[in-house]
């Protein structure tokens, strides 16, 4: 003890200042804000759960860069739910236990309506990017979201089937493994089409799985001689039923949803996606200048083109940053976020109301030589 006095009196005053200024720094630092992110980041959905993960990493990195939040950076915690609902409760779990201040995700709805009651449980805040199912819509809990319910996408392709294209005669084909989404986006899809004249001639059910027998599917829903086939499944089952039905000689008009609407439709579809439409939240071609600074920044960061999961996971993590600079903690962040009222997204500003439900723009899109273009 004795010897280190002596070493310390040697020491230079100037260092000894500094060292007890680095020492107090580093005890006054404040601890990261820890946000979790959960998707499924496995399996057939797995294009939209990275996409939405690398999104979020990126704004997650910006804000950093820029000095955190409140001055407090920003640690991102990333679980994989799997699209199964044991696995996304026990993310959800884990992520609490974490500490989490709030959660970016699910991506998808049937996930999202799985841990709802946990995240009400919990008051743990979560802002999903993709998430549409009306199952969720007006309700006073802890999950708000990004995008517009599910029921005003199936409404207009309904519509614009009728009035724009004068196709009345659907065959359907969904996924019943995601069946907050693909049934309820049926339900508001057939009535539009029935208030509106039109038909729906079969309606053909399957579990996304590697071995799913889409021919004799496509095969039946052709019989029915419709006029137009829908097609309710993420990217991969979407392309490859896709692919049987062009197989089979038919040049039957394509619809899809937004839930496929990622860079595996057109890889795994090829041709066969070819004048495929949907409506959705998302487009790619936009000349917005904020959005074309994104798009450098994600292509530069990542190696590829941002997807309509990318956007809106973007969109999801700026959102919650806004909330969490005026309410940095768990209590009070949900009122902060609900507070906003208007938000600028990157393509158009959401309007979000009194339960943490949005309503923004939607694009009418059509694949062209296999790319994603909007139809003005």
């Amino acid at each position: 003890m004795r010897r280190m006095i002596r070493l310390l009196r040697h020491l230079p005053v100037a260092i000894l200042v500094v060292g007890l200024f680095l020492f107090l720094a580093s005890c006054s630092e404040e601890p990261p804000l820890k946000i979790g992110f959960v998707g499924g980041l496995t399996g057939r959905v797995a294009d939209l759960g990275v996409a939405g993960r690398d999104g979020v990493i990126l704004a997650v990195e910006e804000i950093n860069r820029s000095g955190g939040i409140v001055g407090r950076q920003v640690e991102l915690i990333i679980k994989d739910d799997r699209q199964d609902a044991e696995s996304a409760k026990q993310a959800i779990r884990e992520l609490i236990q974490e500490d989490v201040i709030a959660i970016i995700g699910p991506m998808t709805s049937s996930m999202a309506v799985v841990v709802q009651p946990l995240i009400n449980s919990s008051q743990a805040v979560t802002v999903s990017p993709t998430a549409k199912t009306d199952q969720l819509s007006g309700q006073d809990d802890f999950f708000l979201r990004v995008t517009t319910p599910l029921s005003r996408n199936a409404q207009q392709i309904a519509i614009h089937a009728i009035q724009d294209l004068d196709l009345k005669k659907f065959a359907v084909a969904y996924d019943v493994s995601n069946r907050a989404f693909t049934e309820i986006w049926l339900k508001f899809f057939k009535q539009a089409l029935l208030e509106n004249g039109g038909q729906i001639t079969i309606v053909e059910e399957f579990v996304s799985q590697p071995d799913v027998p889409f021919l004799p599917i496509a095969e039946r829903m052709l019989a029915t001689e419709p006029e137009g086939v829908l097609l309710l499944s993420n990217a991969i089952d979407t392309a490859l039923l896709a692919q049987q039905i062009r197989k089979l000689g038919s040049k039957v008009a394509l619809f899809s949803s937004e839930w496929a609407s990622t860079t595996d439709l057109l890889s795994f579809g090829g041709r066969a996606v070819n004048g495929m439409a949907a409506f959705h939240s998302f487009n790619a071609n936009s000349q917005d200048a904020r959005y074309l600074s994104f798009k450098e920044k994600f292509t530069k960061r990542f190696g590829s083109a941002p997807s309509f999961a990318t956007a809106l996971a973007y969109d999801a993590a700026s959102f919650l940053f806004a909330g969490l600079e005026k309410n940095p903690s768990r209590n009070g962040l949900k009122e902060a976020l609900l507070s906003l009222g208007s938000f600028p997204g990157l393509q158009s500003k959401m309007a979000v109301d009194k339960y943490g439900d949005v309503e923004r723009k939607l694009f009418l899109t059509v694949i062209k030589n296999s790319q994603f273009e909007v139809v003005e």
